[in-house]
C-alpha cells in the first residue's frame, strides 16, 4: 500500500486566487509560488516553497475550494492567508502520495458530498470520565453519529482524522481520532480522568500521538 498524505481544504474565492493580492500577501510571509499549472478547464495545481519548506495545494475555481497540503508549511501557509481565504472548511482528504488524475475525482467528490450532506446540523458532545470506573457520555442527534461512524471509518483506514462537529451552544469543534498501534505503550498514555487534580508525570499525551496533524496542533 503506498503511503498516504493528508490535504485540507479551505474556501478562496476565484477573484482573489489569480489576482496579485494573492501572491503580495504571500510574499509577505515570504513564500513563493513557484509553480501554477492548470490540469482542467477548472482545475489547478500549485507549488509553494518558503527556504527549504514546500506545499502543494489543488484549487478549484468551480468550488472556490483549495486542498492545500498537510506539510510543515501548513500552518505558515493558512495564517499568511488568514486575511483572503473565506476560512476553513472542515473537508480533509487522504491522497496516495503519486500524484493522478483520480486524485482530483477524489477530491471534487469530497466537495460535493460535503455540499449535499442531510439538512439538519450535526449535534455531538463528549463527557469523560470523572474518575476510575466512572461512566463516560456520547450524546448525538443523527447526523452527528452518521458523520461520527465515517470518520470513524477514515481514522481505521488512515490511522488518524479530524472530525468537525458541534455542541449544544453552537460552537463548532474539531475531535481528532486517532488509531493506537501495537507499538504504543497503553499504560504511558495519560488518562483521560477530569476530576484529578494534577496529570501524571512522564506521561504520553494524546497530541504527542498524531503525526498527520501533528502541525496542526502544534500551532492550536
Amino acid at each position: 500500500m503506498s503511503e498516504k498524505e493528508l490535504y485540507n481544504a479551505v474556501v478562496l474565492l476565484e477573484k482573489l486566487y489569480f489576482s496579485n493580492t494573492f501572491q503580495k500577501v504571500l510574499e509577505q510571509h515570504n513564500i513563493v509560488q513557484v509553480e501554477r499549472t492548470r490540469l482542467t478547464d477548472y482545475t489547478y495545481k500549485s507549488t509553494f516553497r518558503k527556504g527549504e519548506l514546500t506545499l502543494t495545494a489543488y484549487y478549484f475555481a468551480n468550488h472556490e475550494v483549495m486542498f492545500v497540503q498537510a506539510s510543515a508549511l501548513y500552518s505558515l501557509f493558512v495564517i499568511a492567508l488568514d486575511s483572503v481565504i473565506e476560512g476553513i472548511t472542515g473537508m480533509e482528504i487522504y491522497l496516495e502520495k503519486i500524484k493522478n488524475d483520480h486524485s482530483l475525482i477524489q477530491m471534487e467528490n469530497r466537495i460535493v458530498n460535503e455540499k449535499g450532506k442531510c439538512e439538519k446540523f450535526p449535534y455531538m458532545q463528549l463527557y469523560g470520565q470523572e474518575l476510575w470506573h466512572s461512566p463516560a457520555f456520547l450524546l448525538a442527534n443523527r447526523e452527528g453519529l452518521l458523520q461520527l461512524r465515517e470518520a470513524i471509518d477514515v481514522a481505521l483506514q488512515n490511522g488518524e482524522y479530524r472530525h468537525v462537529t458541534s455542541s449544544s451552544d453552537g460552537d463548532g469543534y474539531d475531535l481528532l481520532i486517532k488509531r493506537i498501534e501495537e507499538d504504543v505503550e497503553w499504560s504511558r498514555v495519560e488518562t483521560p480522568y477530569t476530576a484529578l487534580s494534577g496529570k501524571e508525570e512522564n506521561t504520553i499525551k494524546p497530541s504527542e500521538l498524531f503525526s498527520q496533524y501533528r502541525t496542526i496542533l502544534e500551532e492550536e
